[in-house]
């Protein structure tokens, strides 16, 4: 193991990484002391890839491909991967993000047996139309059910409001006009394009041997394939600064006032930091803002103004992210009113310096206290491998945090970033 990489994310806490011959990227936690062994395979491709570069030409594809081709490749050269896992106790499911495809499966024996038989499924599908006609149907229908929801639609408004670019504000399942247009020519493309080895990387967690899992990665027929030459792929995105920023509406289907709030962190943020300062310091804004014990958070309360259905969350995506801050309430032009200025004063006003540094705490404690479970484990590792964050370095990273560090990201909360949606029940 010439490559081998040893990570250490706390001192009884180890993965190892190795990339094999054939460019796939894979990183071993061994978890001993549990019986499950959990499994991911991730491809660099996703809701967003819609429009790119490869071998110097430029390619358009359906929006919602990466969501279909997962789906196609659960049913592919005649064989059903959900009931062959299920024959073995193991249960296999698979997701698409805007970055991101990932196939998983869980397993408490015949590990062996089923990584082998997983791999294989992605060295060269074969997809019939019967069965290209047959998810055609399954995901309309599922286009379907998420149109009917209230939460799905200002949801989707939001970011229409907050990008041009459907790549981004268009739903990772695509149109049932981009579903119609998906074919086999298309699959086959978009396999051959993103579903390379050195595009993928293979997370493995739990009871086993992680030399002799390496063993027997590398003598396995997906690594032993002879691959093509990978041909790097650029995305290309088309976002233009948006005109509307706020907007009302009367409807029948809600029991309460929606408000929902953008906050957009502008794309040259994610060329100039990483996507690990980013979420570690939105966290820690937010906490400081409108966490419980918060200025702002007792001050709202004390006035009847902060409620259960409150959240505030990011999305940080591999080009893009924004901040989603969300409430139902019975005064909404009021509430959205002081919640407003809040958000302006963001940018100006000092942090909290105490809740600071209890936020950081608390960020310091859910990080150690994660490797006490194996899925927020296994979850951790699969996400520092999507969005190259140093395993071994996080912790750190989050004990040396400054609170003066925060204020390029501070930088975001102005008008120009900030979009409103109020859905006020007729």
């Amino acid at each position: 193991m010439i490559n081998l990489q040893i990570l250490k994310a706390l001192n009884d806490e180890i993965t190892y990484v190795e990339t094999l011959e054939s460019g796939l990227t894979v990183a071993i936690h061994p978890k001993l002391k549990y019986q499950r062994t959990l499994v991911t395979l991730q491809v660099n491709f996703g809701g967003m890839d819609i429009k790119y570069e490869v071998n110097n030409q430029t390619k358009t594809i359906p929006s919602g491909v990466a969501h279909f081709l997962e789906h196609s490749l659960f049913q592919n050269n005649g064989r059903n991967l959900t009931e062959e896992f299920a024959e073995y106790g193991a249960r296999i499911n698979a997701f698409t993000t805007k970055s991101i495809t990932a196939y998983t499966f869980e397993c408490r024996n015949d590990f062996e047996h089923l990584i082998t038989y997983f791999l294989s499924s992605f060295i060269k599908p074969d997809f019939s139309k019967a069965a290209i006609e047959k998810e055609k149907k399954i995901i309309k229908h599922e286009l379907s059910m998420s149109e009917d929801s209230v939460h799905t639609k200002i949801y989707q408004k939001l970011k229409q409001m907050m990008y041009t670019d459907c790549a981004i504000r268009c739903d990772v399942g695509g149109t049932v006009t981009d579903v119609n247009k998906t074919d086999q020519a298309v699959l086959n493309d978009v396999f051959d394009t993103f579903y390379h080895p050195k595009n993928m990387s293979l997370i493995i967690t739990g009871n086993l041997d992680y030399l002799k899992t390496f063993e027997l990665l590398r003598n396995h027929i997906y690594n032993q394939h002879a691959w093509p030459t990978y041909s790097e792929v650029k995305r290309i995105q088309d976002n233009q600064p948006r005109i509307l920023h706020n907007y009302t509406r009367k409807v029948e289907d809600v029991e309460e006032n929606i408000i929902n709030i953008g906050i957009k962190i502008p794309e040259e943020y994610f060329n100039k930091y990483s996507r690990e300062y980013i979420h570690i310091a939105i966290h820690s804004i937010i906490g400081n803002t409108f966490g419980l014990g918060s200025k702002n958070y007792d001050y709202l309360d004390k006035r009847k103004m902060m409620n259960i259905s409150f959240s505030a969350k990011s999305t940080v995506e591999r080009d893009y992210g924004f901040i989603n801050i969300y409430m139902q309430s019975k005064q909404p032009d009021k509430y959205l009113k002081e919640i407003m200025t809040i958000i302006r004063n963001i940018k100006d006003k000092p942090l909290d310096e105490h809740l600071f540094t209890i936020n950081k705490r608390a960020i310091s404690g859910n990080y150690i206290r994660l490797f006490d479970s194996l899925g927020r484990t296994h979850e951790f590792i699969s996400n520092c491998l999507t969005e190259e964050v140093s395993i071994d370095n996080y912790l750190n990273n989050i004990l040396k945090l400054d609170i003066k560090d925060l204020d390029p990201m501070k930088q975001i909360f102005e008008d120009k970033n900030i979009f409103t949606i109020k859905y006020l029940k007729r």
